[in-house]
């Protein structure tokens, strides 16, 4: 129960529609997921997965050309190794969902200073941009995971 006026959960089943080859992600899922507050509105949430979802479409452009090309309608049809498997879910898929739902959750944080909260004793952690550049980092690896190259981070000192 929150003591905003807004629900602590989203309803399961509220999809964001990406294109045919991409899958659509659960807005609740995502929610949950990745611990977003209730404050959070759904609108919000969903404008941010789909700025992920562009995100990764692009990065990923030249590696669903391939598999377009090779006669595959979406990213669960791109074959993997069975051990890859985890039951009926795809390696490939959980990757970029994963790559979505992080880079998301990245342009989330920023919001999230400008939100009005219960008390000021929020930790500085939650908001600084170290923290937003973490969730993007995970966001490229999970694309180069997908792509199966390396990925290196170089950070100025």
């Amino acid at each position: 129960m929150s003591f905003t006026a807004f629900a602590d959960e989203l309803p399961k089943g509220t999809m964001v529609e990406n294109n045919a080859f991409w899958p659509d992600i659960d807005l609740a899922e995502f929610q949950e997921a990745y611990r977003l507050p209730g404050e959070y509105r759904e609108a919000l949430l969903a404008d941010r997965l789909r700025l992920g979802m562009l995100w990764a479409n692009k990065e990923l452009a030249g590696f669903r050309a391939r598999h377009v090309e090779a006669g595959r309608a979406s990213l669960s049809e791109v074959p993997v190794d069975d051990g890859e498997m985890l039951g009926d879910l795809h390696p490939l898929v959980l990757q970029y969902v994963r790559a979505v739902c992080c880079h998301a959750k990245g342009l989330l944080l920023s919001d999230y200073a400008t939100m009005l909260r219960k008390n000021d004793a929020q930790s500085d952690a939650k908001e600084a941009p170290e923290t937003a550049d973490r969730w993007f980092r995970e966001a490229l690896s999970a694309l180069a995971d997908m792509q199966g190259t390396m990925t290196i981070h170089v950070e100025a000192l």
